[in-house]
């Protein structure tokens, strides 16, 4: 039995010259090889510009584990996770931020940004 997923949002600083659909895989696969598994998508960029050879990027994420899990114990661990995977592949300047989507508005709207349609009541 499976717990259900939890909707959250990552923030990642990474090179500005890295693809962000290769970011968007990195992420995935770095989580997945743990015992949870993630669903990552890019947000939208509002701004392209850079900062020192350096650019955030914003994913959505639907985390979930086999077993049962609090919320805050999967972001912890997914952050924990997704900081070391990109300081290996990129360098100590990389890092990234998880936390939960805050309301019931926003979930809905990270919900649209993954399945690209309204969420199911």
């Amino acid at each position: 039995m499976t717990a259900d997923p939890v909707m959250a949002v990552v923030r990642v600083k990474a090179p500005a010259e890295v693809d962000p659909y290769v970011l968007e895989a990195e992420l995935t696969r770095a989580i997945c090889t743990r015992s949870m598994t993630a669903e990552v998508v890019l947000l939208p960029s509002w701004r392209r510009g850079s900062r020192r050879g350096m650019r955030r990027y914003g994913f959505v994420a639907a985390l979930s584990a086999p077993a049962a899990r609090s919320a805050s114990e999967l972001t912890g661990t997914a952050e924990k996770v997704l900081r070391k995977a990109l300081r290996t592949r990129f360098g100590s300047a990389a890092s990234a931020k998880v936390r939960l989507a805050r309301s019931a508005h926003e979930v809905d709207v990270l919900w649209c940004s993954v399945r690209g349609t309204p969420r199911r009541p």
